[in-house]
């Protein structure tokens, strides 16, 4: 019996599993795409499962799934009587008359599979209410069980090469005519857009540095370039809230001294229009900061794609990797926690189909090198983020190590930074060379008048 479902639903499924089964029976033109798009815990009954399983076996022999041919592979099973006998099998061959119209059979049994899975998950998160579980805990459990639920009938993604060929040419015929050159998320800076196009739909950027480098200033810079580009932008803060992160923001656009925002003390006249201008121009600014600390990659997950659908979100930023929580309570060590949030960020990306900037740290062993520029096995806690990333960056200044500016000893107004691309899955690698204006948090071009 289907749970929570009326005796003539109940029937109408029935019948449609029945189809869908003796389509894939009879059917070779159709066969494929219900064996690719559907799964056997989709039907509602357990002969059902058994059959389709066994069609599918069959078909991956290369042989047709024929009355005779699916009894003979359930009786070397001992199957055959658990699904109803020869009887059955004839009972669903009879259903099959034409394939035309299959796809709304198979959404019909999709459908109901879902409404089960959220029925069966209602009933365990109740149970862990009633064994008095703690609320967070039970809170994550429902929160992944709903997001591992698949919504979506499954897709063939292989295409032939004609058809993909067509919209390639498409996509050259539209940059030409919009006469940009940048086709992705502009980051604002020519040299590093020359080589990546603009950020990606999809991809998964890790943006590393040692403490004091100006991680999150230019991150944020990447995302203050973004808006200003009529880009919608999240911006996920774990390590620092939303107010001393807009200061930040505030300081760069309206080229105040930070130092002067957060003491308030001697502020000109000139000074406050520069502030009011400033706090004009991010007000139109379409971004989105969540300063909410400990999230784990689910919770990112949820609230990234409510904020697509709400905002319009074309570039996601998050502040930072290490700090996100793992989903598991209990891991064998952090590295593998690390490497499945990796995994996670980048699936995350090309589901929703938006870049992720991803920050994080380096280990101390860079410290420890007489040459200090970092490498991609410097990133730290996992290997597995040089095999999920899109594009490696690191941010390095000579300065930082030859004059201690970490302990503000000979600071300069304006450094020199190299941005470092280590990694470019699908272009060139190099440095590109700006500045740090560091008072006010800012990275230029190198040949912008600073």
């Amino acid at each position: 019996m289907v749970p929570n479902i009326d005796i003539a639903q109940q029937s109408i499924l029935i019948d449609s599993e029945k189809t869908v089964l003796s389509i894939a029976m009879h059917s070779p033109k159709v066969n494929f795409e219900i064996l690719s798009r559907l799964e056997a815990d989709d039907f509602s009954i357990e002969s059902h499962k058994i059959i389709f399983k066994a069609i599918s076996a069959i078909n991956q022999n290369n042989q047709t799934p024929s009355i005779a041919i699916l009894c003979q592979y359930l009786e070397d099973k001992n199957q055959l009587e658990k699904v109803g006998g020869l009887e059955y099998l004839a009972d669903i061959s009879s259903y099959f008359y034409t394939d035309e119209g299959y796809e709304d059979y198979v959404h019909i049994v999709f459908k109901n599979s879902i409404g089960r899975q959220l029925d069966r998950f209602v009933i365990e998160i109740k149970q862990l209410r009633d064994s008095k579980h703690p609320i967070e805990e039970i809170f994550m459990i429902a929160q992944q069980k709903i997001l591992n639920i698949k919504t979506e009938l499954k897709t063939e993604d292989a295409e032939e090469i004609k058809k993909t060929i067509v919209e390639v040419v498409k996509k050259i015929e539209a940059l030409e005519k919009n006469g940009d050159i940048i086709n992705g998320v502009p980051s604002g800076f020519n040299d590093l857009d020359t080589i990546t196009n603009g950020w990606q739909k999809g991809d998964f950027i890790i943006l590393a540095a040692r403490p004091s480098m100006g991680k999150t200033a230019f991150a944020l810079n990447l995302a203050i370039n973004a808006a200003e580009r009529q880009k919608g932008v999240v911006f996920f803060s774990l390590e620092m809230p939303k107010e001393q992160l807009v200061q930040r923001v505030l300081s760069s656009v309206s080229a105040v001294d930070a130092s002067l925002l957060r003491t308030a003390q001697n502020l000109t006249t000139e000074t406050w229009s520069r502030i009011t201008n400033g706090s004009e121009q991010i007000k139109n600014m379409n971004i989105v900061i969540d300063d909410s600390p400990g999230l784990n990659v689910l919770q990112i997950q949820s609230k990234l794609r409510k904020l697509k659908r709400d905002f319009n979100i074309e570039l996601c930023v998050i502040d930072y990797l290490q700090l996100i929580s793992s989903i598991q309570s209990r891991m064998d060590n952090r590295q593998n926690e690390v490497a499945a949030i990796s995994r996670q960020l980048k699936k995350i990306a090309r589901e929703l189909n938006i870049p992720i900037i991803c920050l994080s740290q380096l280990s101390r062993s860079v410290e420890k090198r007489e040459e200090k520029t970092p490498l991609m096995s410097d990133l730290r806690d996992s290997g597995a983020i040089e095999q999920d990333a899109d594009i490696i960056m690191f941010l390095y200044r000579k300065a930082y190590y030859e004059k201690k500016e970490y302990d503000n000893l000979e600071v300069q107004a304006n450094d020199e930074t190299d941005v470092i691309i280590s990694k470019h899955r699908n272009g060139a690698t190099g440095v590109i060379k700006v500045n740090f204006l560091r008072s006010y948090g800012k990275f230029i071009d190198r040949t912008k008048n600073s």
